[in-house]
């Protein structure tokens, strides 16, 4: 972990250097006989952070095929079809149970509950400890049971309709490697009991040498998902939006977290561990450069190199669209751009979208150490028409190259806890209290608010509209949620997508939709002063607008999700499989 103290880094990485293994080493039988001695908390502490780096490798998130398989990424350079075929059966639906990106992630949620539970029992064999240590024992023991409940958790999620394998124990000769699945109710109840515990025991925050590690609001923020997902996931949802609601509010009322209204630290390594940030992946460059960026156990990720690169994840036309359009509010100062000469012109795309993206028609923001318009690659036939800004590091001294950025992950902010309760309200027909949450993440971004005029925005302006449950709810889960949301999590679009039912209506919409790349032309200007020169710059086909400018050619992009909407199948796509080397490798699989 990035922050934890020098001395603990460096033993941190040797205990990787003994445990770091392959998903061959989970069937060796030398994992039950650990090289480390449990003999303090210490001892424990070290391990914890190894569970952590665990936690780094970016195959449990999945951000790129998670935005490939639902509809938030476009695979890479490569229009109408994306060049790198390794990345086509995520977008099209075509993968099977034998692809990389499948089995990667489940070994990688594996090994890194292995490592927690390695932990848990090096805490057990301490017991009983002195009264004086039961504080920081328990601390430790609900980080383990957090992040071993957050893994069971993620793969219920993900996996074969939430029947998978639960692993509670280092497996050894005696216990076997083979183990059957359980059932999703099994599961369940085991995870929930790992976040209970956590979210008991657990400190409501850390000093900043422990910067990162899981907390209370943490615990909480995924058990209120869990209950959210099983009040709306499919034929078999409870209907019960009360109980996610109960860890929503202690998250919102907590009094730790605040929507953050500074820009600068949102997405930028200035902002890590911010205000708004419940749960951080703390990634570093800095340290174990003898890693390439392809081994297991580097401290570094991959993201910002993937956001640009031609076998990359680009933004699709819809989410550009979306984007373009988000409704600035004209009244707002902070959407007026003050020129070097002090005249004043309206900012011409949205702070969302200059935070978040990098798209054509944002030509005053900069986009590294130049103006997004004209750093940025569009084309019909390669390059697409747009980036995601939040995971991009523009400044990388790593000799390993930009594969190798040391920026924190979010997984977990406010801004998601308060789209989750908005949820939970509007299905309870509490349209008002809905509104209000969604009002104060909009009011950061100075956008158009929801509904009718509220006081406590008194210069906001408003759309007027009067919302029920039905028409928010779709504008929740069409903007709010995949705009604010983006590319962010473990894969929230797809999963929101499947318990709202939404996934075949979703794909015709996507793929009946038409866009159109038109010309879009801006002031160039002086790059070190930022003045108007006088003259204009177009960049042809590069702006996308969904009314037909007369377009022919690539220039109409009718093509996106059309693969997808044809092999679309409910009860192979919903749910990953069981990966094909688990199934060879178990025995006990049913």
């Amino acid at each position: 972990m990035k922050y934890i103290k020098l001395k603990n880094i460096i033993v941190v990485f040797m205990l990787l250097g003994l445990w770091s293994c392959s998903d061959e080493s989970l069937t060796e039988i030398n994992p039950n006989n650990p090289i480390v001695s449990w003999n303090s908390l210490g001892d424990t502490q070290k391990g914890l952070n190894s569970v952590y780096n665990s936690l780094l490798n970016e195959s449990i998130l999945s951000i790129e095929e998670e935005a490939w398989r639902s509809d938030m990424g476009y695979p890479g350079f490569g229009r109408p079809v994306a060049n790198t075929t390794s990345n086509l059966p995520a977008y099209n639906l075509t993968y099977t149970n034998g692809q990389e990106f499948i089995n990667d992630k489940w070994n990688a949620c594996y090994t890194t509950i292995y490592y927690a539970n390695q932990v848990i029992e090096g805490l057990n064999s301490l017991l009983p400890v002195d009264p004086v240590e039961l504080e920081l024992w328990e601390s430790q023991m609900g980080q383990a049971r957090f992040i071993r409940g957050l893994m069971h958790f993620y793969l219920h999620s993900t996996f074969n309709n939430g029947e998978i394998i639960i692993r509670d124990k280092v497996p050894t000769v005696s216990t076997g490697f083979g183990k059957a699945l359980s059932s999703s109710d099994e599961v369940t109840k085991f995870f929930r009991e790992d976040l209970e515990y956590a979210y008991e025991k657990l400190p409501e925050e850390y000093d900043d040498n422990f910067l990162g590690s899981a907390t209370k609001w943490a615990a909480a923020t995924i058990l209120g998902t869990s209950y959210l997902y099983e009040a709306s996931n499919g034929p078999n949802a409870t209907g019960d939006y009360v109980k996610p609601t109960t860890y929503f509010e202690a998250v919102i009322n907590s009094g730790k977290y605040s929507i953050v209204t500074d820009l600068s630290l949102m997405f930028t390594k200035e902002g890590e561990f911010n205000q708004e940030s419940i749960f951080e992946l703390a990634y570093n460059n800095q340290y174990r450069l003898d890693f390439t960026v392809w081994q297991s156990g580097k401290l570094s990720h991959q993201l910002s190199h993937q956001s640009t690169a031609n076998t990359g994840f680009f933004m699709p036309a819809w989410v550009i669209n979306a984007y373009k359009n988000d409704e600035m509010d004209t009244a707002d100062a902070r959407n007026i751009y003050t020129e070097p000469d002090g005249s004043t012109t309206q900012k011409p795309v949205s702070l969302r979208t200059s935070i978040m993206t990098a798209i054509i028609n944002d030509d005053l923001s900069f986009f590294g150490d130049k103006r997004t318009a004209d750093a940025i690659r569009t084309s019909t036939n390669g390059w697409g028409f747009g980036y995601y800004r939040k995971y991009i590091e523009f400044e990388n001294t790593d000799p390993r190259g930009t594969r190798s950025a040391g920026s924190n992950v979010v997984v977990n902010r406010l801004a998601e806890v308060y789209l989750m309760q908005a949820e939970c309200l509007i299905q309870q027909n509490d349209i008002a209290g809905a509104l209000k949450l969604i009002n104060e993440i909009r009011n950061r971004w100075a956008l158009v608010l929801l509904g009718q005029p509220d006081g406590e925005w008194p210069a906001a302006t408003f759309d007027n509209v009067v919302y029920d449950k039905a028409s928010l709810m779709d504008r929740l889960m069409y903007i709010e949620k995949p705009l604010e949301l983006s590319v962010e999590g473990h894969a929230t679009r797809w999963i929101d997508l499947r318990r709202w039912g939404i996934i075949d209506d979703n794909l015709d919409r996507l793929s009946n939709a038409v866009y159109y790349a038109e010309a879009y032309s801006y002031p160039a200007r002086d790059p070190i002063t930022g003045e108007k020169t006088g003259a204009t710059t177009t960049k042809n086909n590069s702006s996308i607008v969904d009314v037909d400018p007369g377009a022919s050619g690539l220039n109409v992009i009718d093509y996106e999700y059309d693969e997808a909407r044809t092999n679309y199948n409910s009860s192979l796509h919903d749910y990953y499989p069981i990966p094909l080397n688990e199934i060879l490798r178990n025995p006990l699989l049913n």
